[in-house]
């Protein structure tokens, strides 16, 4: 049960602790008397906390199980399921703060929707010495609609106790359950309720493809992965830690997806949201490239020979590949605030609720994963050239296109592999072997991107007439990172 409410003072031992136990009551009926539990029971005086609840003309956020709040103080709060969070970003002429579930509502407008007071009223039952053994909680939540003017109120109580499992608690929580289950009586009346707004259907769904098909099975991974979509995108807004890296991470998934498994939907749909995807994930790797190589600074200096970089040279740099993460970030947020963005959340929606059929839409799931995965594995051994290039050609340090190709390869096959899931027959052993292959091909290739990045680095010191000594061995520091890397990619890719 959520506090949301202020606490009196002299309950605060134990209104951290969620509640052991929790009744919904469905009337007005009286709390049962304490006094023979415990040798001092306080009453305190109920505390109500008024509340505003946002959402679109057609109820969006409902739709999505999310309820957008904002206390009578003025604080925001976000509840996705799991209880609420209190959010910042609202203006102080009390506008709502969009970004935290702007992935919902794509440019729609907000307005209070419903009205909503919370009553609580707490009992402290003290033991010998004062220690408080249990605390009860009467909840009553009465939601109002203001269009209407319907009514719906819920109530439970709960019970808190110190974990001792001592006789005033047990004694307590009996008789909260012999008051909860006792037949109502007269005297208690029955809560008003009233329906609560429902969300209108935003598109007719098409009937679904059966569980084992082809096209289940791609709608099935589709749908885990816009989950994760909508869980990353606000945190990307709020410049969260990992957030860019993640959002690119779904962003990559969810195109591996629709490219391994064609055929199970309409192509014409899925191209045109890969290709939308892929947009919105160029500006995703110009961002995560630009905080690679500001966070990788640390590391370049670690390499580099003790002493030949000064502090100067460094603060410089830093200041730099700063901006650069500055500015990218920007232009990513900037991105998911566009209407181009927002199409592209529709048209993954869309192609979820329709599920337009592919020519192999009713294949055995199964059989078609196989197919399709096997097909991923002949484009990575063609992209290695066995049968016409040798390995060694990797070694040239002017073919890392080829090798970034190769990489992109086997990132897609490891993704088809972890979407088939438990699926018979696709070679779900060889995943820790594509992660490896990824993991060194990546860190290879960022070696590659930093050493470029300080010698423009250089050039731009250069003009400004600063001394680029510095850079230079960062640079060659980290080509020789790359290089090494070379080796490792050589090895790696030959065990595939």
């Amino acid at each position: 049960m959520p506090r949301s409410n202020p606490v009196p003072d002299t309950a605060l031992a134990l209104t951290l602790v969620d509640p052991r136990r929790t009744w919904w009551i469905p009337d007005d009926r009286r709390l049962p008397a304490f006094e023979p539990f415990a040798d001092d029971v306080r009453r305190h005086p109920p505390v109500t906390l008024r509340e505003t609840v946002w959402d679109t003309e057609d109820r969006v956020l409902v739709a999505e199980g999310v309820v957008l709040a904002r206390s009578s103080g003025g604080a925001w709060s976000v509840d996705r399921g799991a209880g609420p969070e209190v959010i910042g970003g609202g203006s102080e002429t009390g506008a709502p703060p969009r970004d935290a579930v702007e992935v919902f509502l794509r440019g729609r407008a907000l307005r209070v929707v419903l009205v909503r007071d919370t009553t609580t009223a707490f009992v402290t039952l003290r033991g010998t010495g004062g220690r408080v053994r249990a605390e009860v909680a009467d909840v009553r939540v009465d939601d109002g609609d203001p269009d209407t003017g319907l009514l719906r109120s819920t109530r439970w109580w709960a019970i808190t106790d110190d974990d001792r499992g001592g006789t005033t608690a047990r004694a307590a929580e009996r008789a909260l359950d012999d008051a909860a289950t006792e037949p109502s009586t007269a005297a208690a009346a029955p809560l008003a309720r009233g329906p609560r707004p429902a969300a209108e259907r935003r598109g007719e769904r098409a009937k679904r493809p059966r569980a084992g098909s082809a096209a289940g099975f791609v709608l099935r991974a589709l749908g885990a992965l816009r989950a994760d979509l909508v869980a990353v995108e606000p945190l990307v807004r709020s410049d969260e830690p990992e957030a860019v890296h993640d959002l690119r991470k779904v962003l990559r998934r969810m195109r591996s997806v629709l490219a391994a498994f064609r055929g199970a939907l309409d192509r014409e749909a899925t191209e045109s949201l890969r290709a939308a995807l892929a947009e919105t994930g160029r500006v995703a790797g110009v961002a995560r490239d630009a905080e690679v190589l500001h966070d990788g600074l640390v590391r370049s200096v670690a390499r580099s020979p003790e002493g030949y970089v000064d502090a100067a040279t460094l603060d410089r740099i830093g200041s730099r590949t700063d901006g650069r993460r500055g500015a990218a970030a920007a232009e990513l947020r900037q991105a998911l605030r566009s209407d181009a963005w927002f199409r592209t959340l529709e048209t993954l929606d869309g192609l979820l609720l329709r599920a337009p059929a592919g020519p192999h839409a009713g294949d055995d799931a199964g059989t078609f994963t196989e197919q399709r995965i096997r097909r991923e594995r002949v484009r990575v051994a063609r992209l290695l050239g066995r049968t016409t290039v040798d390995l060694g050609d990797l070694g040239d340090l002017g073919d890392l296109g080829g090798l970034h190709e190769i990489r992109k390869a086997a990132r897609r096959l490891r993704y088809a592999l972890e979407a088939a899931g438990d699926l018979q027959g696709v070679g779900r052993r060889r995943l820790g072997r594509l992660r490896r292959v990824q993991e060194t091909l990546g860190e290879t290739l960022d070696a590659a991107h930093a050493a470029d990045a300080h010698r423009q680095l250089a050039g731009l010191a250069a003009r400004s007439g600063e001394d680029t000594f510095g850079y230079g061995v960062l640079a060659t520091t980290e080509h020789a990172a790359l290089e090494r890397g070379l080796r490792r990619s050589r090895k790696v890719l030959a065990r595939l």
